[in-house]
């Protein structure tokens, strides 16, 4: 198997012995701390130790070399094409207004290094230089790397802003960049919506709920042992309720049973605190679903039914689509 390009971060100087820092459209040479990973086509984000921030990005365009630069240190030599040069850097105190980019600031390195960029953070750090009217690499569209790939090591911030966990999961406390991304995705074409991992669909829901403003508080239970709920979304005070939301990634083919319904229908049973349970879907339910004897008991007060159809338009308001 062809080994994938990677992202790294190039640490570098402006001191004409570390490093030539070439202007936008033309190619310097960065001798860095020895590294063998790096490979020809890689994209590389510049960073300045000196003036402190991101000053463009580039592609290496020769095979990085070991050498020894003019103090006999062994180094790793890289060629890099300068791309794009950032008029005004994204420093620091722009990348800590945001929750997550701000892991990403390098800290604490005094020398030259190339520090590797998962394909998640490479596509976060595009979406916020896009953000900043700047351009970033070619083809580099987050959304459609996180729609084919959903490689494991996504973090559960992807598509939304975690806070504190409670007791029932994590606290919902905002959406990320990517979070409009994918509603952008699913307005452009709805079929879109069924290359989304479960667990980033579960992500998205909860984000709508948070976005709508409706609610106080919205939690995402963990993967297992959620009893039922995969969502739970509460709004205080006078004319309180608390809604549990069972959400299921399907296809048209795959359509939500009576039985998976039941199943919420006698959560709501069992917990009295429940004021409303919602099954939420990205298909369809059985023909005739309302007719079940048990699931028509509790509609429309007590249980909601949400397919494709009443979803997909719900997500594009939200969304701003």
């Amino acid at each position: 198997m062809p080994r994938q390009t990677s992202s790294w971060i190039i640490l570098s100087a402006h001191h004409i012995t570390e490093t030539f820092i070439a202007p936008e459209g033309d190619s310097g040479t960065y001798e860095i701390a020895p590294n063998d990973n790096l490979r020809k086509d890689d994209t590389v984000y510049l960073w300045s130790n000196i003036a402190n921030g991101f000053f463009g990005w580039g592609i290496i365009i020769e095979t990085p070399k070991l050498i020894k630069d003019a103090h006999e240190r062994r180094r790793t030599s890289i060629l890099v094409h300068r791309v794009k040069g950032f008029t005004n850097p994204i420093t620091p105190d722009l990348m800590k207004t945001d929750r997550n980019l701000k892991k990403f600031i390098p800290t604490g390195f005094d020398d030259l290094y190339a520090l590797p960029l998962q394909t998640v953070q490479a596509g976060y750090l595009n979406d916020f230089i896009r953000e900043h009217n700047l351009e970033p690499p070619a083809g580099s569209a987050f959304i459609r790397w996180f729609a084919e790939e959903i490689p494991p090591q996504i973090t559960i911030q992807t598509l939304i802003i975690a806070g504190d966990k409670v007791s029932e999961g994590i606290l919902v406390q905002g959406v990320s960049i990517a979070w409009r991304e994918v509603i952008r995705m699913i307005s452009r074409n709805p079929e879109e919506i069924y290359d989304i991992d479960p667990r980033k669909f579960e992500e998205l829901i909860a984000g709508a709920y948070e976005v709508s403003g409706e609610f106080d508080e919205v939690i995402l239970t963990p993967r297992s042992g959620d009893k039922g709920r995969d969502l739970i979304a509460t709004k205080k005070g006078f004319g309180s309720m608390r809604i549990i939301d069972q959400i299921k990634r399907n296809r048209i083919t795959h359509v939500v049973t009576a039985d998976d319904v039941r199943a919420l229908a006698g959560v709501l049973y069992l917990d009295h605190n429940v004021s409303k349970g919602v099954v939420t879907t990205s298909g369809v339910f059985a023909p005739n679903i309302e007719k079940d004897e048990l699931i028509q008991k509790v509609l429309p007060y007590r249980l909601e039914l949400r397919p494709r159809d009443v979803l997909i338009p719900w997500l594009k308001k939200l969304g701003g689509r």
